[in-house]
């Protein structure tokens, strides 16, 4: 790698970063002032050499992660459900943290995840935009003080390429109303793959008196990116643990007082 790495700025490593998503965080990390791109890694066997994917950097294959990248660096993952057994194993050995916006793990997958929190930090968030951690709180907020006899829908669109039904972001969504509306069913989600639209999700509450609708639309993918260096620098500095997006925010929130 042809950058001198400066040991005052933190280092980065995109794991995933031959997708959409990992060319965009790519772009995002160099020109950010205080964090310093390290490395670029895709899946085994389909690494290229230097100049052919990036001016300054290899995209390498997962399986030389601990060979090739510096030890203590943060981990930013936009890959697939897949690849987390082997990126769990190459961040012990490299002893990183990492910001994960993978979804669709397996129960099993998710107790390796957890287990892997214990010693080092995780913040891992369906969606990195700013707007849906909000939607989220706003979400806890009705599922403590609605009536019971208000129903409750969401509909999530997305992009015609998208593949999971629903959305990692509209099933996290859920799961946190239903988690606070103990013995209401499960909240129905109707999913939409339309043409180029960025993200929508929009939620309906409604009984026999009034509706109420709450939406969140994003108008580039950009926006999902907006919460991935503050969690970058979040992951630098905290102890183990297993956080979300909201727990970054709100510390943001907290130094800004």
């Amino acid at each position: 790698m042809s950058q001198i790495v400066n040991p005052a700025m933190i280092q980065v490593v995109v794991h995933g970063a031959a997708g959409r998503m990992g060319k965009l965080i790519t772009k995002m990390i160099e020109a950010a002032d205080d964090i310093q791109l390290a490395g670029l890694v895709t899946e085994p066997g389909q690494g290229l050499p230097l100049g052919e994917f990036h001016p300054d950097f290899p995209l390498i294959g997962q399986d030389q992660m601990s060979a090739q990248l510096p030890a203590g660096c943060v981990i930013v993952d936009f890959s697939l459900a897949p690849a987390l057994d082997g990126l769990l194993r190459q961040a012990r050995e490299l002893k990183s943290g990492i910001v994960m916006g993978t979804t669709g793990f397996s129960e099993v997958q998710k107790t390796a995840l957890s287990a892997f929190s214990t010693e080092f930090p995780v913040v891992h968030a369906a969606n990195f935009s700013v707007g849906i951690p909000a939607l989220q709180m706003l979400l806890q907020v009705l599922a403590k003080t609605l009536p019971s006899g208000f129903d409750a829908e969401q509909v999530e669109t997305h992009h015609i390429t998208k593949l999971d039904k629903p959305s990692g972001t509209a099933a996290h969504l859920a799961s946190v109303y239903e988690g606070l509306r103990a013995g209401d069913t499960k909240v129905p989600t109707h999913s939409q793959r339309l043409g180029g639209t960025i993200g929508e999700h929009t939620w309906t509450f409604s009984d026999a008196e009034e509706t109420l609708v709450l939406t969140h639309r994003a108008h580039s993918r950009n926006a999902f990116l907006r919460g991935i260096l503050p969690s970058v620098r979040f992951v630098r500095t905290h102890k183990p643990g297993f956080y979300g997006l909201t727990d970054v925010l709100q510390e943001l929130a907290g130094n800004l007082e």
